[in-house]
């Protein structure tokens, strides 16, 4: 039979909380870490959606007009402030010809950079997304 004493009892105290200090830093960093993916995976939705909004209406529009098919990207990625999106748009679309519209903007790793700057990885991580969609002009 073992018995445990006072001195036991606080001693296994200790490395419990010696295991938390050390357990703790790390799993901040995988939460934080799938924060900042998940940010990072909305944008690129997001992204990609208003690009194809963009060439929709690049391709549907008569006349074409650049600065429609621009508001009209803007208009279909909430959450992005219009002025950091960046819209490059088609010229006039012709029968047979592609319409192809690219978006992008700047994107800021909140926990991941700074982390991965720790350890002098900071620049791996992308400062922007980007997404480009095509469609066909109809005829």
């Amino acid at each position: 039979m073992v018995r445990l004493n006072h001195a036991g009892r606080r001693r296994t105290r200790g490395a419990a909380a010696v295991e938390f200090a050390l357990v703790l830093p790390l799993m901040l960093a995988v939460i934080g870490g799938v924060v900042d993916f998940g940010r990072a995976f909305y944008t690129q939705v997001v992204l990609t959606n208003a690009a194809r909004e963009g060439a929709r209406a690049a391709v549907v529009l008569q006349p074409y007009d650049a600065s429609a098919v621009t508001q009209r990207a803007r208009a279909a990625a909430p959450g992005i402030t219009p002025a950091d999106l960046t819209v490059t748009t088609p010229g006039a679309c012709a029968a047979g010809s592609n319409a192809a519209v690219s978006v992008s903007t700047g994107f800021t790793w909140l926990v991941l950079e700074p982390a991965l700057s720790l350890v002098g990885a900071g620049s791996a991580l992308p400062t922007s997304l980007s997404a480009k969609a095509v469609m066909q002009c109809g005829g």
